[in-house]
């Protein structure tokens, strides 16, 4: 949708234009850019430059209005698609709202997209915790550690009450007499749950292989527990994330 991008253009002067639809493109870089472009034609055929700063300048006082247009578009758009519309682009139009001068029809938008947002989010959040307590409830607990290793949304958290219940129904199953192959599937799920540092498993299989054996002592720096289990040092918890490497795993 492109209607109030074009109502934007469609108020300005002729000599305006163009400087605005650079910035739709892609803001003051692309009018700098297209600036450069046409004095470098005009070098080549010898004619003379124009000189940047007086478009810059006009490209200062378009681009508020330019942003807005622009942003209008995205939240309308996302407002009509309703359910259908992708999480993540409304994340993105909401967040961007902060960045934009808006005015009452654009703060009427924003509202109506964070209350849409808000709202599927919860809904997420709850059928994912359901997903989680009937996995439990059927004893497919390797199933209940894989759907909470995968949150709908970045701040999703298992509550205290369901992380205690899933960390102890995986420290039970994981027993002497399970199978080998099922206390590796299950090992394999609790290192990448967010309950793995409080899961103490009750023991390895009776006769674990070497195979296994070695899989449990690479994951007792993830499950403490194992390390106890295999008469290893207990590791030391992990210290605080440092920012960058948050920023590195969110890109």
């Amino acid at each position: 949708m492109t209607t109030n991008r074009n109502a934007a253009l469609a108020a300005l002067s002729a000599e305006q234009i163009p400087v605005a639809e650079q910035l739709l493109r892609g803001g003051i870089p692309a009018v700098r850019q297209a600036i450069d472009e046409q004095n470098t034609r005009a070098r080549s055929e010898g004619r003379a430059e124009i000189s940047p700063q007086p478009l810059l300048t006009m490209a200062e006082e378009l681009l508020p209005r330019m942003t807005l247009a622009a942003w209008k578009d995205r939240a309308v758009t996302l407002r009509a698609a309703g359910r259908e519309a992708p999480l993540r682009e409304m994340r993105s139009v909401v967040a961007g709202a902060s960045t934009v001068s808006l005015d009452d029809e654009g703060r009427e938008l924003v509202g109506a997209l964070r209350e849409a947002l808000d709202s599927r989010v919860a809904a997420l959040r709850v059928a994912w915790l359901a997903r989680v307590v009937t996995a439990l409830d059927e004893s497919r607990v390797a199933e209940a550690l894989r759907v909470a290793a995968k949150p709908p949304e970045p701040t999703a958290r298992i509550p205290a009450d369901l992380a205690v219940r899933l960390a102890e129904t995986a420290g039970s199953s994981m027993a002497p007499t399970l199978d080998e192959a099922q206390w590796k599937d299950l090992l394999d799920a609790v290192i990448n749950s967010p309950v793995r540092r409080t899961v103490k498993p009750v023991g390895l299989p009776a006769e674990a292989s070497p195979e296994l054996l070695t899989a449990a002592r690479h994951a007792a720096g993830l499950v403490p527990e194992l390390a106890r289990l295999l008469g290893l040092p207990i590791p030391p918890p992990p210290g605080p994330r440092r920012a960058g490497a948050v920023a590195a795993r969110r890109g």
